[in-house]
């Protein structure tokens, strides 16, 4: 009996290891369907889960097994796991200071959010690429990341500690071999870069199987630097771009990410009123020394120099969003990113509020969403893979209190969260007394 009962506990050991114990199917029943494809609302639908993969979607023809566990979605909305296809996972939240100790405080913010997939568009190269494998074997939770490595800038670096100085093409093809070698999902380019070594450095990641994007701060939307050889644009122009512009953009295949939380951000909009700290997807996974930190900074009275460069900003924040329904309806692909952290654009959250902004801007919130899931996926290459709730594809899945396609702050309301097949503990994801703060740490020590 007791050789018996070992041998019982080798077996389900070996399958608590391997994933066996997690091949319990996963039916979600009811559920009022929003795919990420663009398509309309379809009530009462079924999805069911198999592994990491969703192998069905429809509705009471869909087989359920007498062994899934089946979760009642009735009077909720399925829509597919967000991505945010702009974030630094380095920065301080106040947008200057480095915060590598703070991973997993970021990783669990976004998560909670529903955000399943970043890009990670600059960062210390060791560090995100050890980041990725960890989050990718499952020694991290968080969401998949996708990445680019460093900067590649000009001979005065904005970010130094991100960047890698770039001053002859002689190095070009040992730097885009060795970004080609860590498998990073795009090269970045960045504003001190001269349009030649945009040129030369677009055409080696090509022949290398690579693709670029870039931030050039006012140059974005250049159809100069669109004829580069660049795939998109990090953010979405500054200023209203013209008509032959956008149509040059199409042609040419060119995306945007979009960032628009940023204008907000900058120019104070933001900060006007507070009550968005409280939202649970901020007070719940934020270091209080942040919350603190960001009250503080909205307290103190503006100095005149830096009013007028609000108002600076603001304008170009409005160009910025004059540009989003010309570009999509143009057939331009616009991809959701907030380039978090910054004061007021938090990891996961920071998400959200970009979509609201997608919809100030002019799009439906069908398309906002879009943005974050179907686009986002596009612009990886990995449409195939992830992105919307089809069979076959993986099984990133947020279930919504409300009816975001009808108001898109509703996305705020996560009652579920499946990421690759497994659900979620949300509750174990937020920033507890016995959590780390090492916000107060990060650089120079907050004031």
């Amino acid at each position: 009996m007791r050789l018996r009962a070992i041998s019982l506990f080798l077996i389900w050991l070996m399958g608590a290891t391997f994933g066996y114990a997690q091949a319990q199917s996963i039916a979600i029943t009811h559920a009022r369907l929003l795919d990420g494809t663009g398509a309309g609302a379809v009530d009462d639908s079924t999805i069911l889960i198999e592994g990491r993969t969703i192998k069905a979607v429809g509705g009471s023809d869909v087989k359920i097994p007498s062994s899934a566990h089946v979760i009642d979605a009735k009077g909720k909305t399925a829509i597919p796991g967000l991505a945010d296809m702009h974030v630094h996972l380095v920065g301080g939240w106040d947008g200057e200071a480095t915060d590598i100790l703070g991973y997993q405080t970021y990783l669990n913010a976004l998560l909670y959010s529903g955000v399943t997939t970043v890009l990670d568009t600059g960062n210390v190269p060791a560090f995100i690429l050890q980041l990725r494998g960890a989050v990718a074997s499952g020694t991290l939770q968080g969401p998949r990341i996708y990445c680019v490595g460093p900067l590649l800038e000009g001979p005065d670096p904005v970010w130094g500690s991100i960047s890698l100085v770039m001053t002859s093409k002689s190095q070009i093809p040992s730097v885009v071999a060795q970004l080609k070698s860590e498998n990073v999902d795009l090269v970045k380019l960045y504003a001190g870069l001269s349009d030649q070594l945009v040129r030369r450095i677009s055409a080696e990641a090509k022949k290398q199987g690579l693709r670029t994007i870039i931030d050039q701060g006012n140059r974005n939307g250049s159809m100069d630097l669109m004829d580069e050889g660049i795939a998109g644009f990090a953010h979405l122009p500054s200023h209203r771009i013209s008509d032959e512009a956008v149509q040059h953009a199409k042609e040419s295949g060119i995306f945007f990410i979009s960032t628009l939380i940023l204008g907000e951000v900058f120019s104070q909009r933001r900060l006007q009123d507070l009550k968005f700290l409280d939202d649970p997807l901020v007070a719940d996974v934020t270091p209080p020394s942040q919350l603190k930190g960001l009250r503080d900074m909205a307290q103190k009275p503006i100095e005149a120099a830096d009013e007028q460069r609000c108002k600076s900003i603001a304008v170009r924040f409005e160009g910025a969003k004059s540009n989003v329904k010309r570009l999509w309806g143009a057939g331009v692909l616009i991809a959701a990113g907030t380039d978090a952290p910054y004061p007021g654009d938090f990891q996961g959250e920071g998400l959200h509020r970009e979509l609201e902004l997608l919809v100030e801007s002019g799009l439906t919130p069908l398309q906002a969403l879009s943005a974050a899931t179907k686009n986002a996926a596009t612009i990886v290459g990995a449409d195939k893979e992830w992105g919307t709730l089809e069979a076959g594809k993986l099984a990133n899945v947020l279930l919504i209190d409300g009816k975001p396609d009808q108001n898109i702050h509703d996305t705020h309301h996560i009652s579920l969260l499946i990421k690759q097949g497994e659900i979620v503990d949300r509750e174990k994801l937020k920033f507890s007394p016995r959590s780390k703060d090492f916000a107060t740490v990060s650089g120079a020590p907050t004031q």
